[in-house]
C-alpha cells in the first residue's frame, strides 16, 4: 500500500483513527523528550561493568557517540524534512529501514516534533566488540507539531515519565554502530 492510499483510509477513517496512527508513531519513536537545555546527561553515570572486558577509552567513546547520536535523532524527527543521511553512522541498515518507514508515515501525516527528549542516568557496558547503552528518557518536552501547532495530549503518558531506553551497539571497521533497540523490559536500570 503506498503512503498516499494510507492518508486517504486515514481521512476516511476520521479523526479518531488518525489519532491512533499518531499515538502508535510516537510510541514507536526510538526518542523520548524533555524540555532540558542539557538533554543529555552522562556526566558520571557512564560506569564500566567490573567484567567489561572493553576499555574506560571505548566508554567514552560510546558516551560521546551516544550524545551525538541523540542529537542527530533530534534534528531528524523535528525537520519537516526527511534527512536520513543525518543517521549515517550511528545505526545499522536494517535499524535505519525501521526509523525510515516509521519517519516516512510521520511525514505524511504533516507531522513532525519539536523540542527535545531528556536522556539521562545513561550506562555504558562494553564487552569486546559490542556494548549495551541503557539510559533514561522522558519525552514530556518534544511535543508532536503539524503546521507550527502543537498536538495536545499525544505522546502517552508513559513516554512522558521518565522510563529505560535501551541499545546494543556492534564495533564495525567504520567504528560503533546501534544495531538494535530493545524492550523496556530488558533494561537493568530503573528510571522510577
Amino acid at each position: 500500500m503506498t503512503s498516499g492510499m494510507r492518508n486517504k483510509r486515514i481521512r476516511r477513517a476520521g479523526p479518531a483513527a488518525g489519532l491512533a496512527l499518531i499515538l502508535a508513531t510516537v510510541a514507536g519513536c526510538s526518542s523520548d523528550g524533555g524540555n532540558n537545555e542539557d538533554p543529555i546527561d552522562t556526566g558520571g553515570s557512564s560506569s564500566p561493568s567490573p567484567d567489561a572486558e572493553g576499555g574506560e577509552g571505548d566508554e567514552a567513546d560510546l558516551a560521546e557517540f551516544y550524545a551525538a547520536y541523540w542529537d542527530a535523532l533530534v534534528e531528524l524527527e523535528n525537520s519537516e524534512e526527511l534527512n536520513v543521511e543525518l543517521l549515517d553512522g550511528f545505526v545499522t541498515g536494517e535499524l535505519l529501514e525501521g526509523e525510515v518507514s516509521r519517519l516516512r508515515d510521520f511525514r505524511a501525516n504533516g507531522l513532525s516534533r519539536s523540542g527535545e527528549p531528556v536522556i539521562e542516568d545513561v550506562t555504558i557496558t562494553v564487552d569486546e566488540d559490542t556494548a549495551r547503552i541503557e539510559s533514561c528518557k522522558s519525552e514530556e518536552g518534544w511535543d508532536v507539531v503539524t503546521g507550527g501547532e502543537v498536538i495536545p495530549n499525544v505522546v502517552p503518558e508513559e513516554l512522558l515519565a521518565f522510563h529505560p531506553y535501551v541499545v546494543t551497539l556492534e564495533r564495525t571497521s567504520e567504528g560503533w554502530l546501534i544495531n538494535e533497540t530493545l524492550p523496556q523490559e530488558e533494561a537493568t536500570i530503573s528510571c522510577s
